[in-house]
């Protein structure tokens, strides 16, 4: 434990000189070099409450219900919850999707939720590791291009989650998505809640990032760090940001600006960043996470119902269990 820990304090003391990313976080474009620590300026953040901007928030959840490793059940919704005057007025959470597939079917639905969006995939999911978040997440992307189009000039869509392009979801895809919101004159900002970003070579980056704002005294205050710029096609800027001058957590916020500065954006954001229970992290995100979640007593009701179904179509009580039960969950009772 002690080496453990000493290890983790040497991450988090690395001054490394650059800001770097894995390949499924990517900051811009495939080729980009790594960000300079030069390149990195931390600002003040003001507080506006925002009267009549409307913030719409999207967000989804999702599980494995069975892994039989040659074929998962999973369960996934998406849902959005619209913001204004520091009241919600309007939400939505889609019925639970669960599906059983195999790889065969894990590939063909990811390719045939692309081409509804119109676009050709790049890539095969390889196997069935990670399709439930592929799926949620195009479920919350189809919410964010109808949000973007209800929404008005000025207004604000948030994603849980960041919105640069990935291994799955290709620029083909999200960068339309950019483009929408500039023309509508919408501020898309996505907040990713916990950042595979590093500095140096493994330092986590936002907890580096604060350590940062408090050698520049900035430790009890909210600020901005702009991280990289829009580039190439996409239209999204990377900052690390605190919205709350007691908040415990900075997070990762990309960001596609509309007519707004990222002094006036942030200000917006930390309006809606002060809720007690969520201090620091914008309310209406918070809200949905709360609608679109799978906690675990809906989850054991699932694999309860599941397992009463299976009987009904003639397996016998010893296969059910064999087929719903993963022997790790026996070994480590």
């Amino acid at each position: 434990m002690r080496t453990a820990a000493g290890y983790l304090t040497r991450l988090l003391g690395d001054a490394g000189n650059r800001i770097d990313s894995p390949e499924d976080e990517p900051l811009g474009p495939p080729g980009a070099g790594a960000v300079e620590l030069g390149d990195v300026t931390l600002l003040p953040v003001g507080f506006a409450p925002a009267p009549g901007v409307t913030m719409t928030a999207v967000d989804g959840g999702s599980a494995c219900l069975v892994n039989g490793r040659s074929f998962w059940v999973i369960a996934f919704r998406a849902g959005w919850v619209r913001h204004r005057d520091r009241s919600t007025v309007a939400e939505h959470v889609d019925p639970l999707d669960l599906r059983t597939l195999t790889v065969t079917d894990a590939k063909a639905a990811y390719a045939q939720a692309l081409a509804r969006a119109g676009v050709v995939r790049e890539r095969e999911l390889g196997d069935l590791g990670g399709v439930v978040n592929v799926l949620r997440e195009l479920a919350e992307w189809s919410k964010v291009v109808d949000a973007i189009q209800r929404s008005d000039p000025g207004d604000l869509v948030l994603v849980d989650g960041g919105l640069h392009p990935g291994p799955f979801l290709p620029e083909s895809f999200v960068g339309p998505i950019h483009r929408a919101a500039l023309d509508r004159g919408v501020d898309l900002v996505g907040v990713t809640k916990a950042s595979k970003l590093r500095w140096g070579r493994y330092a986590p980056l936002v907890l580096r990032i604060r350590r940062l704002a408090e050698e520049r005294g900035l430790g009890g205050a909210r600020w901005s760090c702009r991280i990289i710029p829009a580039l190439g096609e996409t239209a999204s800027e990377v900052y690390v940001a605190r919205l709350a001058p007691r908040g415990a957590y900075a997070f990762r916020v990309d960001a596609v600006r509309g007519s707004r500065t990222p002094e006036q954006l942030f200000a917006l954001l930390a309006g809606a960043s002060d809720d007690p229970a969520f201090l620091g992290y914008p309310y209406p995100l918070a809200r949905v996470h709360q609608l679109v979640a799978l906690p675990g007593h809906l989850l054991a009701d699932l694999r309860r119902e599941l397992r009463e179904n299976c009987l009904r179509e003639g397996l016998d009580e010893d296969e059910a269990d064999l087929l719903l039960r993963d022997f790790h969950q026996t070994l480590n009772a």
